[in-house]
């Protein structure tokens, strides 16, 4: 059960905002449930599964809130009719796309849009708590400047592509994995997996 701060007599239910690192959500999504999918290029079944499997995941166990924000951050690859496409299912899907034409093996627009886009709310307060999608190891001193700044930091990844120096820095860590959940007998699901079942 959550916990609801007290202010004046009144109970206070914190601010929350999602942050998603999609190109590695993406990717070890795919591993995780035994998929075929280009993460540079997601169709928008992978979009439409992936964000529900965020929003699905519990923020906290301590505290008790509502969602003000929801970013997707990617890159890809494709025309600007692909790039439109693709940020009008994120929009569908009530996420703020944050998208980055790859170009070669370039993709550290991802990285660094997320941390900025972090550090600009954490700092104008516009979050209380922040849950942070990601993995990665690079991730750990934009997890511990956002705590300086006053806010809570939780995360939430696959086992696979994930630092133990990041879940650490974490105030609290789900880890993602597939189990018994209505998420996987939803037909949003069942889509996905029709689009992207390895061949055999």
């Amino acid at each position: 059960m959550g916990i609801a701060f007290m202010h004046g007599g009144s109970s206070l239910r914190l601010r929350f905002m999602r942050f998603v690192d999609g190109t590695n959500f993406l990717s070890h999504m795919a591993e995780e449930l035994k998929i075929e999918l280009k993460p540079y290029k997601p169709s928008l079944e992978s979009i439409r599964f992936a964000t529900s499997w965020t929003k699905a995941m519990p923020i906290s166990n301590t505290v008790v809130g509502y969602i003000v924000r929801n970013y997707w951050f990617s890159s890809y690859e494709g025309d600007d009719v692909f790039h439109d496409n693709l940020a009008k299912e994120l929009r569908n899907c009530e996420f703020e796309p944050v998208l980055f034409k790859k170009r070669g093996n370039r993709e550290k627009g991802v990285d660094i849009g997320l941390a900025k886009e972090m550090l600009v709310n954490a700092f104008n307060q516009n979050f209380d708590l922040g849950v942070l999608f990601a993995g990665d190891e690079d991730y750990v001193g934009l997890v511990n400047e956002v705590k300086r700044y006053g806010q809570m930091i939780n995360g939430a990844f696959f086992s696979h592509g994930l630092s133990p120096k990041l879940q650490t820095a974490f105030d609290e860590f789900r880890l993602i994995k597939k189990e018994r959940s209505t998420l996987f007998e939803d037909q949003v699901y069942k889509d996905l997996i029709e689009k992207h079942s390895k061949p055999g």
